[in-house]
């Protein structure tokens, strides 16, 4: 018996866009920076390259460096949201929900990402705290936050 209640719905809230994009990119550097006033910040250890966007203390983009130059062209890599349920909490509504989804802890913040490609190619990514059941190794495995990248 499932310790979780499938019937009531968690507090979600909107954490982050991710793009495709060159963080060196002139026209992504004038709009965030110049226009939107983020500012470069904190990024985890991630074993492919990229950049995070910060408005105050929240990072509110996420830039993932394409993995060929042909990927010249920002791109949506998915959007993120953030809730307080625990991570087995939430990957066991997502698995009840009978969705495709791969899981990933982030390197030196425990957090769980869950990604869930829906169709079209868009991926969402619901992020949840740890628990004992997912604590992570430190090694990030993740096919999906980079998706096309």
């Amino acid at each position: 018996m499932s310790a979780t209640d499938l019937t009531r719905a968690p507090q979600w809230h909107f954490d982050h866009l991710n793009l495709r994009g060159r963080a060196d990119d002139a026209a992504l550097a004038r709009l965030f920076g110049d226009v939107m006033g983020l500012r470069p910040g904190y990024r985890p250890p991630f074993p492919f390259p990229g950049q995070w966007l910060y408005r105050g203390d929240e990072a509110w983009l996420h830039l993932v460096q394409p993995s060929s130059s042909q990927d010249s062209q920002p791109q949506l890599g998915h959007i993120a949201f953030r809730t307080d349920q625990p991570a087995a909490a939430l990957i066991e509504r997502v698995r009840a929900a009978g969705l495709a989804h791969e899981v990933a802890v982030v390197p030196e913040q425990g957090e769980v990402q869950v990604f869930v490609p829906l169709p079209g190619g868009l991926v969402i990514e619901l992020d949840a705290p740890a628990d004992a059941a997912y604590v992570g190794d430190g090694v990030y495995r993740s096919r999906l936050a980079r998706r096309g990248a």
